[in-house]
């Protein structure tokens, strides 16, 4: 018979909050993103004042090009993205924060100036999904570059699943999972300019940085 002695009462819950306190503090950013989403869904004053309008950017209002993907229509909008870019967040954040961090810099904005450039009939744009996409792409790169820990086709599946939706969006005529107002219409554009920005930062990063424990 063997027997594992416990540790003092009380240290395991303390074990594990300290680990909690760590992935927290760790992956601040993505955190940060997901409360500054929701306050601007409570907020309607602010969510006018963040959204992307094409208006408001030919004016010169650019901070609209970082600032419109906290923005949401509803709160099943709100859900879904959160429900992808939280744990995708989260769990690449706690692997390659350099990456993770440059992504959530420079990939709004050049998803911003693809719909502008791309899309002139798009008056407003509002929504993480694009962001969320591109994360989950990069995710998935990285896992398979680091040989992590998840069988190669787990993330294989990842990607085929996300190709499969963007390329079903592109056709559907109207949004997969979430109910618009009428005149609100799906935007695959944004999808694709997150999943050509995660490409990009995937190539552009040192192997060394995604092997990072």
């Amino acid at each position: 018979m063997v027997c594992r002695h416990a540790g003092p009462a009380g240290s395991d819950t303390v074990d594990d909050a300290k680990k909690l306190g760590g992935c927290v503090a760790r992956s601040w950013a993505t955190l940060l993103i997901a409360v500054a989403a929701g306050l601007a869904f409570a907020w309607p004053g602010l969510a006018s004042l963040l959204i992307y309008e094409r208006a408001g950017l030919l004016a010169g209002q650019a901070w609209r090009l970082w600032t419109g993907h906290l923005v949401h229509f509803n709160s099943r909008h709100l859900l879904l993205d959160l429900a992808v870019f939280l744990p995708a967040g989260v769990w690449l954040e706690l692997i390659t924060p350099r990456l993770a961090r440059g992504f959530y810099l420079l990939t709004p904005p050049a998803v911003s100036a693809a719909l502008l450039l791309f899309d002139s009939t798009l008056i407003r744009y509002a929504g993480l999904s694009g962001i969320a996409t591109g994360l989950l792409v990069l995710l998935a790169l990285v896992q398979l570059r680091r040989k992590a820990g998840e069988p190669p086709w787990f993330w294989l599946g990842v990607l085929l699943l996300v190709a499969v939706k963007t390329a079903v969006e592109a056709v559907a005529p109207g949004p997969l999972f979430v109910r618009f107002d009428p005149g609100v219409r799906a935007v695959p554009l944004a999808h694709v300019g997150g999943i050509v920005c995660a490409l990009m930062a995937f190539i552009s990063a040192r192997p060394r940085c995604a092997r990072a424990p």
